[in-house]
């Protein structure tokens, strides 16, 4: 899942403001101690982040999604489909994102939250948040111009990402299985995203 999905799923599960910032830097962050480095309420997005990617990496939709795309993309697959859930997410996001209201309203609700603490953010994470914003990528998602020019870049960052170039093209060749395996995925993490929000709540009040 990439930065969309986790800013939904993070919603999902009732970050704060300081909890997006977490969520939002999480790939940017090293290290155990994220509580230690960062406090507990970034330190909570931080690892949100952390566990969305490991139980939505592990999920029957993504597993068979990446091997689906491993024959045009290769080793690779995980990147594209990373992108490809945030498309299907964008470009159905009334019927997917419960509770998040509009695309654009929502997408511009968590960039006002990450611009309040920019300043915050590590200097990898600042870099993408400000491409993020003048590009406006997270609405843009729902655009496959968008989509296809993302992975291009991303292929160019180094010289042996070609294939993440062809992302586009392996979507569109199985497009039906493809968005099914990301609604399956997306509406799964729905309920896994709620329910970190209600284990939040009952440790607020032990």
């Amino acid at each position: 899942m990439n930065y969309l999905a986790h800013m939904v799923v993070g919603a999902w599960a009732g970050l704060d403001d300081r909890g997006v910032l977490g969520n939002f830097m999480g790939d940017a962050v090293k290290g155990r101690d994220v509580e230690g480095m960062w406090g507990v309420d970034v330190g909570r997005g931080i690892r949100l982040h952390r566990a969305i990617d490991d139980v939505s990496d592990r999920h029957e939709a993504s597993r068979e999604a990446r091997a689906l795309l491993r024959a045009t993309c290769g080793k690779w697959s995980g990147v594209v489909w990373d992108v490809l859930v945030d498309h299907v997410l964008a470009s159905e996001f009334d019927g997917l994102a419960t509770g998040c209201g509009a695309l654009t309203a929502f997408a511009a609700g968590q960039e006002a939250v990450l611009a309040r603490q920019r300043e915050a953010m590590p200097e990898r994470s600042r870099r993408f948040f400000d491409a993020m914003v003048a590009h406006g990528w997270l609405a843009g998602y729902r655009e496959p111009d968008t989509v296809e020019a993302v992975l291009v870049a991303m292929s160019r960052r180094r010289v042996v990402a070609g294939p993440v170039a062809l992302g586009w093209e392996a979507f569109v060749k199985d497009e039906a299985a493809l968005r099914e395996m990301g609604r399956a995925l997306v509406q799964s993490m729905e309920a896994w995203g709620k329910a970190q929000n209600l284990v939040s709540l009952a440790e607020q009040h032990r």
